[in-house]
């Protein structure tokens, strides 16, 4: 039995429904909600109203939790990121892993983004298992797991993390803002110490969706060498691969850890906002300079980029890939393209 499960308390559904309601006042909640039934890919990020029909356990949103963090529009001069609490819950791994990158690149570089840095600093988050998968989760073939770590460098970043076992909670701290939300629950709903059944069914179930995600993705390899992406150097192949390709954008704005920007200044009368706003190296205009000159003109270039961005860059400057393993990439594009088969396909090169 491993350390994450020896230091669990526990509490009911009905007592995590009460805290919520007791604490709406003090913070800010976020929590997954079912938006379509007829959709397995239906659970989007919404405020708490007091209704208990919240989805903690399952999978990832559809929403990425940038979203919640490095908002899509803001303004950063003067910023404009508010000082009130809020506790988002339901955070699976792989937006935790990937809210990593953002801390490296916003946090813990050069450069301090003060928006990121006030969000960060009032957010409570109370991550949780996932307990199901969809076809396009494969955390697993990027080394990862559909349940937070406690330590190594998987390291998630949560404050509490929430396992659902029957109708139970086991409660892990990582935090001491997790310490905090714990004293608060304590203060208004039973919290215990979990029995040796609880304890060894949540083996279980991380062994079963562990294996369920093998399943999923037995086609690809596991031994997750991406380094293709920048040694297969041949246009050719990046056009056929990239051939049904729209240039939405979808796959860079959905995707949890991207982060490239576009910046407006705008002047009314005397008062002056400089607007940041995702922006995405998918799109024919970015990064065009003056004159109308492109560093990537061509589709496979850009379409090439976001693949090296993921794999190659980031993990060059910050030590991790950029990928998580979310797929939301590939539920979002409208042409199907799929990031584990473009890899594969990579791979038989």
């Amino acid at each position: 039995m491993g350390k994450f499960q020896k230091n669990s308390l526990r509490m009911d559904k009905a007592a995590l429904v009460k805290f919520f309601k007791e604490v709406q006042d003090q913070f800010d909640i976020f929590l997954p909600y079912e938006i379509d039934k007829d959709d397995p890919d239906n659970l989007k990020l919404k405020k708490f109203q007091g209704n208990d029909d919240f989805v903690i356990n399952k999978y990832r949103t559809i929403d990425p939790l940038k979203s919640l963090f490095y908002l899509s529009s803001e303004s950063v001069l003067p910023p404009t990121a508010k000082e009130d609490k809020r506790i988002i819950a339901g955070v699976k791994n792989c937006d935790l892993l990937s809210l990593g990158v953002h801390d490296a690149a916003l946090l813990e570089d050069n450069f301090v983004d003060p928006n990121f840095e006030k969000w960060r600093k009032n957010t409570y988050i109370i991550s949780s298992d996932c307990d199901a998968a969809l076809s396009t989760c494969h955390c697993n073939i990027l080394g990862h797991k559909p349940y937070p770590n406690t330590s190594g460098e998987d390291k998630a970043r949560f404050d509490l993390n929430l396992s659902l076992v029957d109708d139970n909670y086991l409660i892990t701290v990582g935090s001491e803002k997790g310490q905090e939300l714990l004293d608060l629950m304590k203060q208004v709903s039973e919290v215990d110490e979990p029995d040796n059944y609880l304890l060894n069914e949540l083996e279980r179930q991380h062994e079963e969706i562990d294996k369920k995600l093998e399943q999923i993705n037995e086609e690809f390899s596991p031994d997750r060498d991406v380094s293709v992406v920048s040694k297969v150097k041949d246009g050719e192949v990046w056009e056929e691969l990239c051939e049904e390709c729209v240039q939405c954008g979808g796959c860079t704005n959905i995707c949890p850890s991207c982060y490239c920007i576009i910046v407006n200044d705008e002047s009314i009368d005397d008062n002056f906002k400089r607007i940041r706003t995702w922006d995405s190296c998918q799109l024919s205009g970015y990064a065009r300079v003056a004159g109308g000159e492109s560093p990537r003109d061509r589709l496979w270039e850009r379409f090439r980029n976001r693949y090296q961005c993921k794999f190659d860059f980031i993990k060059q400057n910050f030590s991790q890939y950029g990928c998580k393993g979310c797929g939301r990439c590939i539920s979002v594009c409208p042409a199907e393209i799929d990031l584990r088969e473009v890899i594969k396909a990579l791979q038989e090169v």
